[in-house]
């Protein structure tokens, strides 16, 4: 299922939990996490930007594993292989959108952008001196720490969003 299509679900759930299989773990989403959440059990939500809805989606998951023991009060409407469908109180929509505001917005980590006075000292003759006490120009080793911030993010991990935002981040260091 597309996360479209999750969304359009999920814009039309009044009154139920849809958990969807997901790999060992059941996930909801949007309206069925805050149903969920504060109904069934409060796991952690997460909160993420995506790009082919162009907007923030919530979703919370546990382990397949468990799921005998979390739904052991839930009243089961349809159980399938792919997904689970629970009794829900009505879902008031002003509260799902306050609640899923509230929650943080997942971003990459911030490294700390290094800046030109803690890589160099600068040396009687004017020229930059790296700590180690190595002749070094300035922009060699903006270059080299560009390269080694580039081979150390783990773009198979990232959003887009993510991605965008490291490229804005080392584009930025770049320009100092």
């Amino acid at each position: 299922m597309t996360v479209k299509e999750i969304i359009q679900m999920e814009n039309g759930n009044q009154n139920t939990i849809i958990l969807l299989r997901e790999g060992i773990f059941w996930k909801a989403y949007e309206r069925s996490a805050y149903a969920f959440f504060m109904q069934i059990h409060p796991y952690k939500p997460t909160r993420k930007w995506v790009i082919s809805v162009k907007q923030d989606i919530v979703s919370l998951g546990f382990p397949m594993s468990s799921a005998d023991t979390i739904l052991k009060d839930a009243k089961i409407l349809l159980k399938e292989a792919d997904s689970i469908v629970l009794s829900a109180l009505p879902i008031i929509t002003e509260d799902v959108e306050g609640w899923k505001q509230n929650l943080p917005m997942i971003m990459p980590d911030k490294k700390k952008i290094p800046q030109k006075s803690d890589l160099f000292v600068a040396s009687s003759t004017g020229q930059a001196v790296q700590s180690e006490g190595l002749v070094v120009s300035p922009k060699s080793a903006i270059y080299e720490q560009l390269a080694n911030n580039i081979r150390g993010f783990n773009l198979e991990s990232k959003t887009p969003v993510e991605c965008m935002l490291f490229l804005m981040e080392q584009k930025r260091m770049l320009d100092q």
